[in-house]
């Protein structure tokens, strides 16, 4: 069960006019779902954040650069990139802003020469997560993760917008939608298949889940919808 599952079921929704609002229409959405980083802190968990490799050296690049990745360069945090892509400080302002906001500057995945990708895990992992920005003038209906077990079956797609949507910045030619998409699943999550039009994703969490009653703890519950209210205020 994810968090806001938990919350949804233990009527926690309850908290005040607009947080109720955020989380009725939350809990009408699949359950397993994660729309905050603030789910993974409870746990042991891995976050990449794309400003260095997996050794931990910089990938310095300049507004507009981009950089061919090694499928492997985090092999050693338990994720390996089946197909290519390259770290990118995007030149869009409104993008740059967003991750300013919600994940790290510079630098990000995969650069406007990739239009999909997939990487597998190779440690368990239950729960993963990435932040995005997504031009909505060029990709209405957002950019997909699905999510493969280790049999190579379909857990889930999860698309962006709605509930994972926390802003937009607005410039000329772009409305920036930006927010973190996660799932947590019930099985262990191997691979990840990553579609898109014009986005770019930062900030990859994932996490082997602990036991589901960790997650009913009051204090992670208030910590999320406290930060889900002042993102509404």
């Amino acid at each position: 069960m994810s968090l806001l599952a938990a919350l949804c079921g233990r009527g926690e929704v309850s908290l005040r006019s607009g947080v109720v609002l955020s989380l009725l229409a939350a809990c009408s959405a699949q359950a397993g779902i994660i729309t905050d980083t603030a789910y993974f802190t409870p746990f042991p968990h891995t976050k990449i954040n794309f400003e260095t490799d997996g050794a931990g050296s910089t990938i310095g690049l300049i507004q507009g650069q981009t950089q061919v990745m090694p499928l492997n360069a985090y092999s050693n945090l338990g994720v390996d990139f089946l197909t290519p892509v390259r770290w990118v400080n995007d030149g869009n302002a409104a993008f740059d802003a967003a991750q300013i906001l919600g994940g790290s500057p510079a630098n990000a995945i995969p650069s406007s020469f990739v239009s999909s990708f997939s990487f597998a895990f190779t440690v368990p992992v239950r729960a993963m997560g990435m932040f995005v920005v997504n031009n909505r003038l060029q990709d209405a209906a957002g950019p997909t993760f699905s999510l493969y077990d280790t049999q190579n079956v379909l857990i889930t797609t999860v698309q962006f917008g709605g509930v994972f949507v926390d802003d937009t910045i607005t410039i000329p030619n772009t409305t920036a939608d930006y927010g973190f998409m996660g799932f947590e699943a019930d099985r262990d999550i191997a691979r990840v298949e990553v579609t898109k039009v014009h986005a770019i994703f930062d900030d990859l969490y994932f996490t082997a889940v602990p036991a589901p009653g960790v997650l009913a703890l009051a204090g992670v519950g208030l910590g999320l919808v406290s930060r889900r209210a002042r993102r509404m205020a």
